[in-house]
């Protein structure tokens, strides 16, 4: 479900992955006072046309009651594929590419943020994302996620590259 969302335009499995991340996470749910998905770089959102972590956080926040800040962190750069990418090269690529977006910060800050992405892989991207949101200030930096996955599995996906 996770890769036809993500690559195949198949965004009616957010509904149904909101739905098992929000029963999945229920404990952080309970705990988190905003929702933040990982951010896509602009050129890749307009490609795409959506971030399948912002799908995954808008469902998770409408079930849950919990407040979503979609726009709260953004990709100063692209960069590329981290798939192929090992551990060292993925953190390497991403480091310095993901910062609270400006005006944000009264949000993020004293607020239990519960980071949203559709996988986990090395944790790269969602260690970039949580020393961002505790550099602006949150209390507390959570991660629910759709999938967690080995370093390998995504290596030979057979869907388009981004």
């Amino acid at each position: 479900m996770i890769l036809p969302l993500k690559y195949s335009d198949r965004t009616e499995n957010a509904a149904v992955l909101s739905q098992e991340m929000g029963r999945a996470g229920k404990a952080l749910l309970e705990q988190a006072t905003v929702l933040v998905p990982v951010p896509m770089y602009r050129g890749k959102l307009r490609r795409r046309r959506y971030n399948q972590a912002a799908l995954l956080a808008h469902g998770l926040a409408r079930r849950n009651k919990v407040p979503a800040l979609l726009d709260g962190l953004e990709r100063r750069r692209a960069t590329r594929a981290l798939a192929r990418l090992s551990p060292k090269e993925r953190y390497a690529e991403i480091a310095d590419t993901i910062v609270v977006r400006p005006g944000r910060e009264k949000r993020i800050a004293g607020q239990a943020v519960l980071l949203v992405d559709d996988v986990l892989t090395t944790g790269a991207t969602a260690s970039v994302c949580a020393d961002a949101l505790l550099k602006a200030g949150a209390l507390s930096v959570d991660i629910l996620v759709a999938a967690r996955t080995g370093k390998g599995d995504e290596r030979d996906v057979p869907y388009p590259e981004e």
